[in-house]
């Protein structure tokens, strides 16, 4: 009896540990929207960031560069959050040694949201 009990546990805990496709599926492309998102929100902190440097100290557009330094830290926010959360859905989703998923998914993340700023950046410029 005590067999068969350890049986069913190795059994189910084998099993917990290997999601579902539809939950990897979707994994994927919660990871794929975040990392746009993040890229998205990336540029735009550029684009504040680079309006705040170039107004601050012109009397006459005080209010926009304080605008704007307001805009680019919610966007720098934005963004390390998006990107925080698709580290850790890749992380989930990756079958390796911890330390090997954690630098997975580090690798993974970093490379898809710079590639999707590029792809964003040249969309947007209608290039």
């Amino acid at each position: 009896m005590d067999n068969q009990a350890a049986s069913n546990r190795l059994q189910v805990g084998q099993n917990a540990r290997v999601p579902a496709l539809g939950s990897r599926t979707l994994g994927i492309a919660v990871s794929a929207v975040s990392m746009a998102a993040a890229a998205n929100c990336f540029l735009k902190y550029l684009w504040w960031t680079a309006c705040y440097s170039a107004w601050t100290g012109i009397p006459k557009l005080a209010q926009q560069w304080r605008k704007a330094g307001a805009r680019a830290s919610l966007n720098g926010w934005s963004f390390l959050a998006l990107e925080a959360a698709s580290v850790l859905v890749v992380f989930s989703l990756i079958r390796l040694r911890v330390t090997g998923r954690l630098a997975a998914s580090l690798i993974i993340t970093f490379a898809g949201t710079g590639l999707l700023a590029l792809a964003i950046s040249v969309i947007k410029q209608g290039h």
